[in-house]
């Protein structure tokens, strides 16, 4: 089925855990409208990624759920290639955590006459934020991290998508999602919640059950570690999650 007519289509640039594979990109997605395209985390090897799909000087907005280098580190190659192109409209929205900016300039040693300062409009996500970005509603609630991360929900048409960025148990996500008609969430663990797992990941079966209790009719699974098998954590999700359980690869492309 071709996607030319979707209301609001989700796109995986890239869906690895901590860092580039060898078979595709870390932390990435292109969410789109008719007439709106959103670059949703950066993370390495998604920027050439994006480049399948659109001139990346065309995006309408850039969030990142937060700052590390798997959800950041190509921001750095794109601020280069905006000082190349010049754009009629002003510099491109950037929406990240509170300091995210400011350390992201620091790496940079960015100057004020740097073209990091002005190829993007750096915007601070505090707590929750709404704002309309072209054709679509953008809200944030912050999540559980070992650095300030924020969930992101997208609406058009009626259509409501939610990506969890990185987060432990807790925090905005859960209410974040409600409603959500596709829920994007990491899967960095699998496994019972015990004393000595890593408290600042979702396990499959954790994102399966925000995914159930916020009445999605899908959930996609993104974030996977390399030790895990993509059968392993889609079996543990989708037997809490009535939905469909997808677990993300490089291309794929869903209608919201």
């Amino acid at each position: 089925m071709g996607l030319e007519n979707v209301t609001l289509t989700f796109t995986v640039l890239g869906c690895n855990g901590s860092g580039p594979g060898p078979d595709g990109a870390a932390s990435g997605y292109l969410v789109r409208t008719e007439r709106t395209s959103i670059w949703m985390d950066a993370g390495t090897g998604t920027f050439m990624e994006l480049t399948r799909y659109l001139d990346p000087a065309d995006i309408d907005a850039l969030l990142l759920s937060h700052i590390h280098a798997d959800h950041s580190a190509d921001i750095f190659g794109f601020v280069h290639y905006l000082a190349y192109r010049v754009r009629s409209d002003g510099r491109i929205p950037f929406y990240a955590p509170g300091g995210a900016a400011e350390a992201l300039a620091a790496f940079l040693r960015a100057g004020t006459d740097h073209p990091f300062h002005h190829v993007l409009e750096a915007h601070e996500v505090l707590d929750e934020l709404s704002v309309e970005i072209g054709e679509v509603s953008v809200g944030f609630a912050p999540g559980v991290h070992s650095v300030p991360a924020n969930a992101i929900r997208v609406e058009h048409g009626g259509r409501v998508l939610v990506f969890s960025g990185d987060t432990g148990l807790g925090g905005g996500f859960p209410g974040l999602a409600k409603g959500a008609h596709l829920v994007v969430a990491e899967a960095g663990l699998t496994g019972p919640r015990g004393p000595d797992v890593f408290p600042l990941h979702l396990s499959a079966a954790e994102a399966a059950q925000i995914a159930e209790e916020a009445g999605a009719e899908r959930l996609v699974l993104t974030h996977v570690a390399s030790t895990k098998s993509s059968r392993e954590v889609h079996d543990e999700a989708a037997a809490v999650f009535s939905g469909e359980t997808i677990v993300a690869a490089p291309g794929l492309q869903l209608e919201v």
